[in-house]
């Protein structure tokens, strides 16, 4: 398995959209070959919030960091100027206590 990060600061306005934004992005993420699942929270007093994705190999982050839909991603965030505050992370599970592995 493997999870990554993606972290961005955002204003309580970028918040809103980012969002509305990710409720129909996710679903569609969900469907990329290899993710297991998706979580998503905010930090609304910190100013930032994280998506984060369990895959189940590295082989399949690349192949959606090389597919149209980060595009989609990216994109969005240049519209909204975050691309400079805007984090992607990636780790292999070492641990876990999951019943299904």
């Amino acid at each position: 398995m493997f999870i990554t990060i993606t972290t961005s600061k955002v204003t309580a306005e970028q918040a809103g959209q980012v969002e509305d934004f990710l409720k129909e992005f996710l679903p569609r993420m969900k469907q990329q070959l290899g993710v297991n699942a998706i979580y998503h929270y905010s930090r609304p007093d910190k100013g930032d919030e994280s998506t984060v994705v369990i895959w189940e190999s590295p082989e399949a982050v690349k192949a959606y960091r090389e597919s149209d839909l980060i595009k989609e991603a990216v994109a969005y965030e240049q519209k909204l100027g975050l691309q400079e505050m805007t984090t992607r992370e990636g780790y292999p599970v070492i641990f876990s206590t999951n019943k299904k592995e």
